[in-house]
C-alpha cells in the first residue's frame, strides 16, 4: 500500500513547524538538519504521524521568504549541520573557522528570531574551508567520496548544474539581476555559458558540493522520520523568483511579459502583483510538463507527503502585463480551466510514486476545484474558522470529505490563540455554540480548556488528516508569516525552547494533545 492510500484510510495528525524554529542546543541559531532529526524524535514521541516544514528552498541574501526563491530545487545551505560535514571534522582550516565563530555561534543561539543572513554567511565560510579540503583530500585522489559526489551531480544534472553555474554568477556579479549580465551570460548562450564553466569549474563546483551535503542531511532527516514511524511533509511554492536559475536557464518556461498575482478582494481593490513570473503553459502542454514532473520527483525523493501551493494557480492563474495594475486570468473559459487543472493534477498523480499531495486550495476557490481533488483523492484544506455553509453557519467538522487535511491555522494567518483573542464576541458566540454545542454571549477566554475543546472538535472531524502548528498545540501567538508585509518577524520563527525544555514548560498542553489523539483515535 503507498502512503497516500495509507494515510487517507487511517486517521492521522501532524504537527506543522519550520525546520528553522527548531531550537536545539547545537544549532547555530537557525534549525537545521540534526535539529530535524531531534524534533522529530521529540514531537514523534508525543504520537505525531506527519510533521510539516514548509518550504526549504535557498533565498537570496536578506529574503527570508521561501515561496521567493533562487530555485525551485536548491536547499538553502542555511540548514546544513556544518558540524556534520566530514571535511568539517578533521583537524585543518574549516574546523579552525567553526572555532573562531563560537562567540558569535553562542550569541546567535540566544536569538529571538532566527538571523538567517549571519548564520548563512557564517556556514558559507566554513563550507568553502571544507570544500578546499575536499578537492585537495578526494576530488583529486577519485576516491569513492569523490565518486559519491560525482554520482549526485550526474543524477540531478537536470537541474544542478544551471543551477549551479546561476550561484557562481550570481556572486560573480555582486547579485546583480542576470538580466544585467554580458550578453551572452545574459541569454543562456551555449559557448558563453560553456567558457564560464571551463575558467571556473572549482567555484562552480563549489555549490554542487553544497547542495550534496545538504541532500545528504535532508535524507538522513528523512530516514531519520522513518525510524521513527514519522513521515515528512514539505512543501512546492508555486513559482519562482524572476531572478532565479530556473528562470535564467529555462526562459522557456515562463512568460516574462506576465507576473503572477491574485485577483481583488477585500483587502486590496486592484488585486495583488507577487513579481513572480507567469508560467508558459503552452510549453509545458508541449514537454509534457517536464519542468513540473522534475519538481514533484525531486519533492518525492525528500518528503513522505508534499503540498502544492496555490493550487487553483494550476487551474487558471491571476496574471499582470508588465507596467499594468490591472489583472486578468490567464485562462477565461471554466471548460479550459477545469482541463488545464486535471491534466495537471494527473501528471501529479503519476509523478508522485505513491507520495502524497496535498493541495493548498484555500482563498477564493472555484467549486470545481474542490470537486476535482476529493474525485482524484487529493487532499484540500479545511481550515476550522473558514468552513461555513451555504446558510453562514459555521460547518460541522464531522461534516467535512475525508478527503481532506482540517486544520486551526496556517503559517500565513494568527495562531489558534491569536485568532480567538482578536474575534469579535458576536462571531466568537456563533463558533463557539458549533465548537462546543454551549450558547455564550461570546465572552470566552482562551484557555486550556478552551484549546482543547477546540483541538478536540478538529481532530473528531470526518478529515483522514489533522494538522496543528507547534504554536496552536502549546498556545502561543507567535506567528510564521504575516501575507502583505515585509519585515524581521517574518519567516523567522524561532522556537523559545529545546525539546528537552519544552518537555517541562508545556508539560499541561503536551500531555493534553497526547490525550486527545489518543480519544480521536489519532495517535500515531
Amino acid at each position: 500500500m503507498s502512503i497516500h492510500e495509507e494515510l487517507l484510510q487511517k486517521r492521522t495528525n501532524g504537527i506543522l513547524l519550520p525546520v528553522a524554529a527548531m531550537k536545539t542546543d547545537s544549532d547555530w541559531g537557525v534549525g537545521d538538519f540534526s535539529s530535524l532529526c531531534e524534533w522529530i524524535k521529540f514531537l514523534g514521541g508525543l504520537g505525531t504521524k506527519i510533521i510539516q516544514i514548509l518550504p526549504l528552498q535557498e533565498t537570496a541574501p536578506g529574503q527570508n521568504c521561501p515561496y521567493s526563491a533562487l530555485s525551485a530545487f536548491a536547499i538553502d545551505p542555511v540548514y546544513i549541520d556544518v558540524n556534520k560535514v566530514e571535511e568539517v571534522q578533521v583537524p585543518g582550516r574549516a574546523q579552525q573557522e567553526v572555532q573562531n565563530l563560537q562567540g558569535e555561534i553562542a550569541a546567535w543561539r540566544l536569538s529571538r528570531k532566527a538571523p538567517f543572513k549571519l548564520v548563512k554567511e557564517a556556514k558559507l565560510k566554513v563550507l568553502w574551508q571544507a570544500y578546499e579540503i575536499f578537492l585537495g583530500a578526494q576530488w583529486q585522489r577519485n576516491t569513492p567520496r569523490a565518486q559519491a559526489f560525482k554520482a549526485y551531480c550526474a543524477a540531478n544534472s537536470n537541474w544542478l548544474r544551471s543551477y549551479s553555474l546561476f550561484r557562481a554568477l550570481k556572486e560573480f556579479y555582486q547579485w546583480t539581476t542576470w538580466k544585467d549580465w554580458p550578453e551572452g551570460l545574459r541569454d543562456f548562450q551555449k559557448n558563453a555559458v560553456e567558457e564560464f564553466e571551463m575558467k571556473y569549474s572549482e567555484y562552480i563546483g563549489f555549490f554542487a558540493y553544497i547542495q550534496w551535503q545538504a541532500d545528504l542531511q535532508l535524507r538522513g532527516a528523512k530516514a531519520c522520520a522513518k525510524a521513527n514511524g514519522v513521515y515528512l511533509f514539505g512543501d512546492i511554492p508555486f513559482g519562482t523568483n524572476l531572478d532565479s536559475a530556473e528562470v535564467w536557464s529555462e526562459r522557456e518556461n515562463f512568460r516574462l511579459d506576465l507576473s503572477v498575482g491574485a485577483p481583488p478582494d477585500q483587502f486590496s481593490t486592484k488585486g495583488q502583483s507577487w513579481g513572480l513570473p507567469a508560467y508558459n503553459w503552452e510549453q509545458f502542454r508541449q514537454d509534457n510538463f517536464n519542468l513540473w514532473r522534475r519538481k514533484i520527483r525531486r519533492a518525492v525523493e525528500l518528503y513522505d507527503v508534499f503540498r502544492l501551493d496555490h493550487l487553483v494557480g494550476f487551474f487558471r492563474t491571476y496574471v499582470f502585463a508588465n507596467g499594468s495594475d490591472t489583472g486578468f486570468f490567464d485562462v477565461a473559459e471554466e471548460q479550459a480551466q477545469i482541463d488545464r487543472g486535471y491534466a495537471f493534477l494527473r501528471m501529479v498523480l503519476d509523478s508522485a510514486n505513491g507520495a502524497m499531495p496535498v493541495g493548498e486550495d484555500l482563498g477564493v476557490i472555484p467549486n470545481y476545484v474542490r470537486r476535482m481533488l476529493v474525485d482524484l483523492k487529493i487532499a484540500g484544506y479545511k481550515v476550522l474558522r473558514w468552513e461555513r455553509e451555504d446558510n453562514g453557519y459555521y460547518r460541522e467538522p464531522r461534516n467535512y470529505p475525508v478527503v481532506s487535511l482540517a486544520t486551526t491555522s496556517t503559517h500565513d494567518t494568527e495562531t489558534l490563540r491569536g485568532w480567538w483573542e482578536t474575534e469579535v464576541p458576536w462571531e466568537k458566540a456563533h463558533i463557539w455554540e458549533m465548537i462546543s454545542t454551549q450558547k455564550t454571549d461570546g465572552n470566552v477566554p482562551f484557555n486550556l480548556d478552551t484549546q482543547r475543546t477546540i483541538l478536540w472538535r478538529v481532530l473528531t472531524s470526518a478529515s483522514a488528516l489533522t494538522m496543528f502548528s507547534w504554536q496552536d498545540i502549546i498556545g502561543t501567538l507567535d506567528r510564521v508569516n504575516t501575507p502583505g508585509t515585509v519585515g524581521e518577524e517574518n519567516w523567522t520563527y524561532r522556537s523559545e525552547y529545546t525539546p528537552q525544555e519544552a518537555a517541562q514548560v508545556y508539560a499541561p498542553q503536551l500531555n493534553m494533545y497526547r490525550q486527545l489523539l489518543q480519544e480521536t483515535g489519532r495517535l500515531g
